[in-house]
């Protein structure tokens, strides 16, 4: 049975106030903070396993560490809250009135409760033993979380403009920035919001940081790394100043008309961008599916294959929902149609389209189960880097088509799910009082916890490291162009990842190195990005491609293998 909700909820709090107490403990004095908060972690851990049963102490430390985390996501702006408020002090910047009304606000809440009903409806009607229940209240907090957030955004953020330094302000409680106009790429004017583009569960490669506060006219700025969306109560004043202070001329287009999400022509959008969210954002579809189930009274081996049949009918229909999830479309871009042709038909496959997706990411990503229904993806910036890089990016998409790496990616986790009912069937069968063995159980546990995102990354990086090798032998450069296309997009990647961390997080006296994933990085970070993370370091995937050009095949696959555990663990 799920544990009293009152009493998980408890612990949530308990967990955010620890994270709080150490926040304000480390203004006081940074080190001493960091003593008290893991003192008080570990109290509160050690009063969880004590006072309740084995599989409820779990659960509790799970909900007290997800409380944690949601109160460093709600406090992780504060800093650069500070920074900008002292700079508005200082500079004394005039301010840019926002149009504010509580439609905005309540349409993103609305959208939210559509898209979580069918898990709250599990959650209040499903029955008592379900572990789904724990699995959904998981959910839930990242979800509100969020929306705390949102909110915090909408009720406290400012615009202010300073003429002397030529930059924007945006000062909210929960998420400010600094925006120097000299960094403008683009600016546009939108009719309305776009609640299908803004909102979080509607959204994949999204880079859109939304600070929209009404349903009026919105203006879009676009940064390096991300696209800003502001609703000023004078949009064509801000579009405006923005265009003469440029040194060099910027993207301008004429007013987008915006229609509203409910308009006729806007349902199928709609739809899709619902289906998205409720099948591959949340699980509101599989827990729907399974209460309507539960009261029919069907049995559970006709349950299990029931949501299997679902799962592949998603996975098959994949393409058709990411495509609506990224507002994809077909590329008119006839270098980019032409270059994949010819790379496509060196790999032997048809059939498959490039689209283009609009973000400030460089990214690619291959979508679809099998060949016939698959397609390549791009982002808008993505599309801008030279025409040799765009090559070897489209090379490396069409083997993960190729090989269906995406069905492949999908079905390695059965086995290892396969492998943790089996563990826990033993222990329900094995060891009835698990109180007598819950410290070796916990450690199991938490074992089993540990090591999926380890056999996870294995996977995947197999995947990566055979999709960059194969796919250079679909280059005329070869395995040069290819190394050479990741150079390009590492080193544009990077910079506009240093730029969005330049405005989103406070500058520091003792302020790191500028992120370069070109070059070899720190022990603890490199045990990270092999052993956890879906890609290789790119370093690595440059370096091995410059020594090794012979194409994939063993000592490709046995570089990678020894490398992703002497990388780890050799400074």
């Amino acid at each position: 049975m799920l544990p009293n909700v009152q009493t998980v909820t408890i612990y949530i709090i308990i967990g955010a106030l620890i994270q709080l107490f150490g926040l304000y403990a480390g203004k006081l004095h940074k080190r001493t903070g960091i003593i008290l908060e893991i003192l008080a972690i570990i109290s509160a851990a050690g009063y969880v396993f004590f006072s309740h049963s084995f599989p409820d102490s779990i659960i509790y430390l799970a909900f007290m560490s997800n409380g944690y985390f949601a109160a460093t996501v709600l406090t992780s702006g504060r800093d650069k809250y500070e920074e900008v408020k002292n700079e508005i002090s200082r500079l004394e910047p005039i301010e840019i009135k926002l149009s504010r009304n509580s439609r905005r606000i309540f349409a993103d809440l609305a959208i939210t409760s559509t898209v979580l009903a069918g898990a709250i409806l599990f959650l209040i009607f499903g029955p008592d033993e379900s572990p789904l229940k724990i699995f959904i209240l998981f959910s839930l907090i990242t979800v509100i979380t969020e929306m705390i957030k949102r909110l915090a955004v909408y009720k406290s953020v400012k615009l202010y403009y300073c003429g002397n330094e030529h930059i924007l302000y945006i000062h909210s409680q929960a998420d400010s920035r600094k925006l120097p106009l000299r960094d403008v790429k683009s600016v546009q004017l939108e009719s309305s919001v776009d609640l299908l583009k803004l909102h979080p569960l509607f959204t994949l490669f999204s880079s859109n940081s939304d600070f929209t506060t009404s349903d009026k006219e919105v203006i879009r700025i676009a940064f390096p790394g991300e696209t800003v969306y502001l609703t000023v109560e004078n949009s064509l004043y801000l579009k405006t100043l923005i265009e003469n202070k440029q040194a060099e001329p910027i993207e301008i287009s004429e007013t987008v008309t915006v229609l509203p999400f409910y308009h006729y022509k806007n349902l199928k959008r709609l739809a899709g961008k619902l289906y998205f969210a409720i099948t591959v954002k949340g699980i509101s579809a599989y827990t729907g599916l399974l209460l309507i189930m539960y009261y029919l009274d069907v049995p559970e081996w006709l349950m299990v294959t029931a949501t299997l049949v679902f799962w592949i009918f998603n996975l098959y229909i994949s393409d058709r929902v990411l495509k609506t999830a990224m507002d994809a479309k077909e590329t008119t871009n006839p270098a980019v149609a032409e270059a994949a042709r010819k790379i496509f038909q060196k790999a032997g496959i048809s059939n498959v389209r490039v689209y283009e997706t609009e973000s400030a990411e460089y990214n690619g990503m291959a979508t679809g189960m099998n060949i016939g229904r698959s397609m390549i993806t791009l982002t808008t910036e993505t599309l801008k880097l030279p025409a040799a890089a765009v090559e070897g990016i489209l090379a490396h998409e069409a083997v993960h088509v190729k090989k269906r790496d995406v069905l492949w990616g999908q079905l390695w986790r059965l086995p290892y799910m396969a492998a943790v009912l089996m563990v826990i069937l033993f222990i329900r069968e094995q060891l009835p009082n698990l109180d007598e063995y819950r410290l070796a159980v916990f450690f199991l546990i938490w074992l089993l916890i540990f090591l999926f995102p380890i056999y996870q990354s294995f996977c995947s990086q197999w995947m990566e490291v055979r999709a960059d090798h194969l796919g250079a032998s679909y280059l005329e450069g070869g395995a040069q162009q290819m190394a050479e296309s990741l150079t390009a997009l590492g080193t544009e990647q990077d910079k506009a990842t240093n730029k969005q961390i330049e405005y989103s997080i406070a500058a520091k006296k003792d302020a790191d190195k500028p992120i370069s994933s070109l070059k070899r990085d720190g022990i603890l970070w490199r045990l990270i990005e092999f052993q956890i993370m879906a890609h290789p370091p790119l370093y690595w995937r440059i370096q091995i491609l410059k020594e090794i050009q012979s194409g994939w095949g063993k000592k490709v696959l046995w570089r990678w293998l020894k490398d992703r555990g002497k990388e780890s663990i050799i400074p």
